[in-house]
């Protein structure tokens, strides 16, 4: 199961996103959100860093501290939750 990591100001919204990603993969991705102060702690396995649109301007600092691809999330997916759109998105960044 590939993992991936959303990473926002505080998580909380992330986490809501997370579940419909994880929902819309048919639970073949875990997805989990974390805040920017704390996503260092859990990158074991990861293969995927996602970032909320509010700190894409981290890209550069979160892609420096990792070894997986990091993308932002689209602002637009962002805003309505969509979790199969992203979940697309993902397929396209790592496969699914």
């Amino acid at each position: 199961m590939k993992k991936v990591m959303l990473v926002c100001n505080a998580g909380m919204s992330t986490g809501m996103l997370a579940k419909k990603i994880e929902a819309a993969s048919n639970n073949t991705l875990e997805v989990n959100a974390y805040s920017e102060s704390e996503y260092k702690d859990f990158l074991d396995g990861v293969d995927l860093v996602l970032i909320g649109p509010q700190i894409r301007f981290l890209k550069p600092q979160i892609e420096a501290s990792v070894d997986v691809p990091v993308e932002a999330i689209s602002p637009m997916k962002y805003g309505i939750m969509d979790g199969k759109g992203v979940y697309d998105d993902i397929k396209k960044l790592i496969g699914g």
